[in-house]
């Protein structure tokens, strides 16, 4: 039987919505608090030469619908205690902001301060959203509204409420999706799985959540998770999610100028690709498609430079980069990443120090025997990341 379905264990349903595929996953959690990934259940988009939002929009809808009737179809038992959802660009807006409280006089730090500070900040946000993209602030919903570090008069501190001062200032993490999307994504799952706690996050905030558990958040790091359409950068610094940047490159775009270059189609061109990442690729066949490979990735240098660029403006950036993504254990990749030309924006004058994370690092957290371990790094993150919030509901 794939599913333990014991009372004693908490079987949790991981879906993992990117810009070209959705994946699902279930994460298993034993009363003796071992984890194991025991299903995964991946559907690509379809590939086109030309694609646009509303296309990866109906694919995707249609993905999760599908998927989620295999499951309830061909395991009838199962019951997931928690659906959690995580959401990767184009899906989501963020914004990152730290917000100051100051008076003349003293002040008491209360819940309800707090609360009315952070319900400005959304209105804000909401507006902003409006003006910088072709949703209105009314057709988007909040999904992450978090504060992730309070200062008070100057002192980072856990817990200030009660706490007198005449000066506090927190940084807070907002995120939000379109309403429409939102609603037809928790209809969907709450016709499968009616009974469970359904959980709906932005993927930074997911990631930042549990890779702050395993590398110092402090001193920083960067993620560079690369997608099928989109390509996510986020600054992790002073524990804190600082920043999200995102560029229109991905895996697909190397397959499209790969299957232009080689004059074959795309699924042949992708077939190609993905020999060449397992390195299964035919004796010479590897020089042919180099050419093409080469030139996207200095495409793509040249957008992550952008990004970072922005984000280290004022400050060095921190030297540790975690690469994620279908593509990111290609040495192509790899040594794109570590260029010396991005030396200029870290806090050694340096290249990169790039981080891989093989599934093999998670064998002391997670078990997933008998699932394809290929692509297998984002999910057991986000699987660590699902079995945290399972525990607090």
């Amino acid at each position: 039987m794939i599913f333990s379905l014991t009372k004693e264990n908490k079987n949790i349903l991981v879906i993992n919505i990117s810009s070209s595929s959705v994946n699902c996953f279930v994460l298993n959690t034993k009363e003796n608090g071992t984890k194991e990934i025991s299903s995964s259940t991946h559907s690509r988009l379809p590939l086109l030469e030309s694609p646009d939002f509303k296309h990866i929009e109906r694919h995707t809808k249609k993905a999760i619908r599908e998927l989620s009737e295999e499951l309830y179809k061909n395991y009838p038992a199962f019951k997931p205690g928690v659906v959690f959802v995580v959401v990767s660009s184009p899906w989501y807006s963020s914004e990152t902001k730290v917000v100051k409280v100051s008076r003349k006089d003293p002040f008491v730090i209360t819940k309800d301060l707090l609360e009315g500070v952070m319900a400005d900040e959304v209105e804000l946000f909401l507006k902003k959203i409006g003006k910088n993209s072709s949703a209105a602030a009314e057709e988007m919903e909040i999904l992450d509204k978090e504060i992730m570090r309070f200062v008070v008069n100057g002192y980072p501190i856990k817990n200030p409420l009660k706490k007198t001062t005449s000066e506090l200032s927190f940084s807070i993490y907002l995120s939000a999706v379109k309403k429409n999307f939102l609603n037809n994504l928790q209809e969907t799952l709450s016709h499968f799985f009616g009974s469970a706690e359904i959980k709906i996050v932005s993927e930074p905030f997911a990631l930042y959540k549990i890779l702050s558990e395993m590398v110092n958040s402090e001193e920083g790091f960067l993620v560079v998770d690369v997608g099928g359409e989109v390509t996510e950068v986020y600054l992790i610094r002073n524990g804190i999610l600082e920043d999200v940047k995102n560029f229109s490159w991905g895996e697909n775009l190397v397959v499209r100028r790969l299957a232009s270059s080689m004059k074959v189609e795309l699924g042949e061109a992708l077939s190609f690709f993905k020999a060449d990442n397992s390195g299964d690729l035919k004796e010479g066949m590897s020089e042919k498609i180099a050419p093409a490979v080469e030139g996207v990735c200095t495409e793509w240098q040249n957008f992550l430079s952008e990004s970072l660029s922005e984000m280290g403006k004022n400050v060095p950036l921190p030297q540790t980069l975690i690469l994620l993504g279908g593509i990111a254990g290609s040495d192509v990749l790899k040594k794109c990443v570590n260029s010396p030309d991005f030396s200029s924006f870290t806090i050694l004058g340096k290249p990169f120090n790039v981080v891989t994370l093989p599934p093999e690092s998670f064998e002391s957290k997670i078990s997933f025997s008998g699932v394809d371990k290929d692509k297998m790094t984002t999910p057991l993150l986000l699987a660590l990341g699902a079995s945290r919030y399972a525990e607090k509901v």
